[in-house]
């Protein structure tokens, strides 16, 4: 059996650091999985037209080749994911038995200082707009089926703990 989880929400929410401290569970526990970032698979400029194409086509490759070592369960992240547009090329390129959505929220004085902390360069003002332009279309979309968990305030490894008991992947 094939389990995806994708981990969506805006930048600063806390999607890697999320995604990273359930692997690190899952690694104590001894359960095999692999964790992609979407970001790191279309990160290409200029950006083409297709570039859901690329992105889909990298991460089928991606995937393949852990299925060719016994992986079953995938951890995604990536701001829109659970969009059901998103959902489509993902179920293309994994095809999964199951696909668990969970959509990270936190304040938006949250977000900012999280931005805020990580980005120290020129992209900084740029981050913070698409950050709060994210975080409203999340939170003015579709939740159907998708678990949202508040970060405001909680440590990682509580925020990992509750996805992991959301997969049940004990």
């Amino acid at each position: 059996m094939v389990d995806v989880v994708v981990i969506a929400g805006p930048a600063g929410v806390g999607k890697t650091s999320a995604a990273n401290e359930v692997s690190m569970q899952l690694r104590a526990r001894g359960v095999a999985h692999a964790v992609v970032d979407t970001d790191a698979l279309d990160d290409v400029f200029p950006v083409p037209e297709n570039q859901w194409e690329i992105t889909e086509r990298h991460l089928a490759f991606m995937w393949r080749s852990y299925r060719e070592i016994g992986t079953a369960r995938l951890i995604l992240t990536g701001v829109h994911l659970h969009d059901p547009a998103e959902l489509r090329w993902i179920r293309r390129a994994t095809t999964p038995d199951r696909v668990a959505l969970i959509r990270l929220d936190a304040h938006d004085e949250t977000l900012a200082a999280r931005v805020r902390a990580r980005e120290i360069g020129s992209a900084c003002e740029d981050q913070l707009a698409r950050t709060r332009r994210q975080a409203v279309d999340l939170r003015d979309g579709s939740d159907e089926g998708v678990s949202v968990i508040e970060t405001d305030g909680r440590p990682i490894a509580d925020v990992a703990s509750e996805i992991i008991g959301i997969l049940g992947w004990q």
